[in-house]
């Protein structure tokens, strides 16, 4: 009889870390599951580590593939995936033990293609326009009926981002897992952390992001009835998470700003009603009207200092809500809005 649930852990050289995700999978609460470990061309005591563990439970299934990337080990587990609920985890974190329980639960009682897990997440529900991988608890049955969905190859960071992104588009049954605590190691080696490092890496791999997209919207015919959940993917992908916050030179910044603004115009921007419009951050559509980087740049240093004392007393405004969570989604707003 097939397992409920297919957790899918792709793995490179996290020999001082795996040990521990694997027994917070071992140790749910929820055991009807099947772990599938795929070890992407590892280096170090990977591969020991993993098959010591295939020798004592005959739930974990051990793939092993040239280095390849972590799109292709995901792609493969979940090529080989038998449950009906499928959940990516990566090797280096750990779940709460009640993570699996809860989800499923939400899964089976709102019958949902996706359950948004995390609290930290709430804040994109009901409308997220793509999630990591630690927040996107997926059907089977879902992903079987769009079998073009997968992780794309040789594309990182982003890949995580790209493959929600395509789902979300495509179903609106979608259920919040409030209580899905899932803990992030932060380390020197992480993948999130290197990104930082290689601005020239990432600015070649988005217009590979962009094809997908294109690809994808061209495919499904989906241009017109999803211009504002590409527009907020834009948003929230290469302009608020790299455009914002990573450390482009000038030059690099004007390429960016080109890619974005040539995107949009070419694409969404005919498409979005002024409802749509007023979705989007005032900061974005600064962004998307300004010439050239340069003029945008000047233009976001004068926004910020002309809306410094609202944002001040909007801040001090959220410290009178009642709970964490309010203030925080609050703030996250505030944030996102006006970008600062």
């Amino acid at each position: 009889m097939n397992p409920t649930i297919s957790v899918i852990i792709p793995i490179y050289n996290r020999g001082k870390y795996v040990a521990e995700a694997i027994d917070s999978i071992l140790h749910q609460t929820y055991q009807d599951f099947e772990l599938i470990l795929v070890n992407d061309g590892s280096t170090d005591n990977s591969a020991q580590i993993c098959q010591e563990y295939v020798e004592k439970d005959a739930r974990i299934t051990y793939l092993e593939q040239e280095n390849a990337g972590v799109s292709v080990a995901r792609n493969a587990g979940l090529a080989i995936a038998k449950g009906k609920y499928i959940y990516f985890f990566d090797s280096d974190d750990k779940l709460d033990k009640e993570f699996l329980r809860t989800s499923i639960h939400l899964a089976r009682r709102g019958d949902a293609d996706l359950v948004v897990c995390g609290q930290y997440y709430e804040n994109r529900f009901p409308n997220p326009m793509a999630l990591p991988t630690c927040a996107t608890f997926v059907k089977k049955a879902f992903l079987d009926r769009y079998p073009e969905i997968v992780f794309p190859a040789g594309i990182q960071p982003c890949e995580d981002g790209l493959f929600s992104h395509q789902i979300l588009a495509l179903t609106d049954k979608l259920a919040l897992n409030r209580d899905a605590h899932y803990f992030y190691r932060q380390h020197d080696e992480q993948n999130t952390a290197n990104n930082w490092k290689f601005t020239e890496k990432i600015l070649t791999q988005i217009p590979r992001w962009f094809q997908v997209l294109e690809n994808f919207y061209n495919n499904h015919q989906l241009w017109d009835k999803k211009a504002l959940h590409i527009a907020r993917f834009m948003e929230h992908e290469p302009f608020e998470s790299r455009y914002k916050q990573m450390p482009f030179d000038a030059q690099q910044k004007q390429l960016l700003h080109s890619l974005i603004k040539g995107f949009m115009e070419k694409h969404v921007m005919a498409h979005l009603k002024p409802a749509d419009k007023d979705q989007l951050s005032q900061v974005f559509l600064g962004f998307l009207e300004a010439n050239d980087a340069k003029a945008y740049d000047k233009w976001y240093a004068d926004f910020v200092k002309s809306n410094k004392w609202k944002l001040k007393c909007m801040y001090l405004l959220s410290k009178l809500l009642p709970s964490r969570a309010s203030k925080r989604s609050f703030r996250q707003k505030i944030q996102r809005k006006y970008g600062a």
